[in-house]
């Protein structure tokens, strides 16, 4: 009796043993730990948003012919000073996965589980094995394109000085009496800028005759086809430049800023930047400065599994929730998504299942 007694008690010992041997523990990473098992150790991701916001820049520069514009082609409404204002081009939203460093855990096993490949498979965008990352709350990167620096060019095609002759008389002393000898003196002076403005309104008038004399076909050459868009074209760039001396130039100049947030709670409202229509972003204490936001909706709620204690045999996952992630001004609403976010989702867990043998 007391033999088959003892042959139990080994087999339950060796049962207890294998057992031991094949179980897997999760528990919160801490570090490098050494328990004597293989072990890997993986994160659990979380969502961070991105907001590329697009400003246009516009400077309108004045003609130097400005005060003419009216009296000597009738255009209304030119700008009689430099000015310069800024604008919200457009935002849009986009979305990362990455890991969180919060929710990091090892998984201690001597034999590899059987399906690990398979739950883990979350891991492929670099979750697995990343214990490193900053959580930034806010950046911002720009490129910008745009000619600020746009200068007036010269069209004159006659000399913009004039000489101006003036018929003076000389006193001469004679043998006999003082006589009067008249003299020819030469001056070299500049033209006034009502002058080159008529002469540049003249130039204008001149290109729209020939441009129609050339559609009407009143000339000695009739160019057709490809010729014919070619000579059009050149009649539009120079009567462009020259209404330009008038009718001022409006440069436009585009930059793309990057916002990264890490929205930690749904429901909240966060700033990214303050905005001018005089200079674009600008400190929150400027006069005339816009919030510029996001917000993050609503989301579910939350019943995660307790994760502080190590547990057996199984593996942590993070279910994510859809969300409303807008973007706006001050009380306009610029931009709506639907935003898949993983911090804000419930923690659940799948079993592992030890290797055949």
């Amino acid at each position: 009796m007391k033999r088959y007694s003892f042959l139990a008690a080994v087999v339950l010992l060796m049962a207890s043993c294998a057992t031991t041997k094949n179980e897997t523990t999760i528990s919160p990473y801490k570090g490098s730990e050494s328990s004597g098992h293989s072990a890997l150790v993986y994160g659990l991701p979380q969502t961070r948003l991105y907001f590329e916001v697009e400003l246009v820049k516009t400077i309108v520069k004045k003609g130097p012919y400005a005060e003419y514009a009216s009296r000597m082609l009738g255009l209304q409404n030119v700008p009689m000073k430099d000015a310069e204002s800024w604008q919200i081009g457009s935002i849009r939203i986009n979305d990362k996965q990455e890991v969180d460093n919060a929710q990091l855990y090892t998984v201690s096993f001597i034999d590899y589980p059987g399906n690990m490949d398979r739950l883990l498979r979350f891991t492929k965008e670099g979750l697995l094995l990343d214990v490193s990352g900053d959580n930034i709350l806010a950046s911002a990167s720009y490129s910008g394109k745009g000619n600020e620096d746009m200068q007036f060019m010269s069209v004159a095609t006659q000399p913009t000085v004039t000489e101006k002759v003036d018929t003076i008389y000389k006193t001469v002393l004679t043998d006999t009496a003082f006589v009067k000898i008249p003299v020819l003196q030469r001056k070299v002076l500049g033209k006034t800028a009502e002058e080159q403005a008529r002469e540049a309104a003249t130039q204008i008038f001149s290109i729209r005759q020939w441009r129609l004399d050339v559609l009407s076909g009143n000339t000695d050459y009739h160019p057709e086809g490809a010729a014919l868009k070619l000579v059009l074209e050149a009649f539009d760039a120079q009567e462009e430049q020259l209404l330009s001396l008038f009718n001022g130039a409006r440069v436009e100049s585009r930059y793309v800023y990057t916002y990264s947030a890490l929205p930690d709670k749904p429901s909240t409202t966060t700033s990214l930047f303050y905005f001018s229509d005089r200079a674009g972003i600008v400190n929150k204490n400027t006069a005339g400065a816009k919030e510029v936001w996001y917000r993050v909706g609503e989301a579910g709620s939350s019943t995660s599994v307790n994760t502080s204690k190590q547990a057996s045999n199984i593996v942590y996952y993070r279910i994510p929730q859809v969300v409303e992630v807008s973007a706006g001004i001050d009380k306009n609403v610029l931009v709506s998504r639907q935003k898949t976010v993983y911090q804000f989702g419930n923690i659940v867990s799948f079993p592992l299942l030890a290797p055949k043998k």
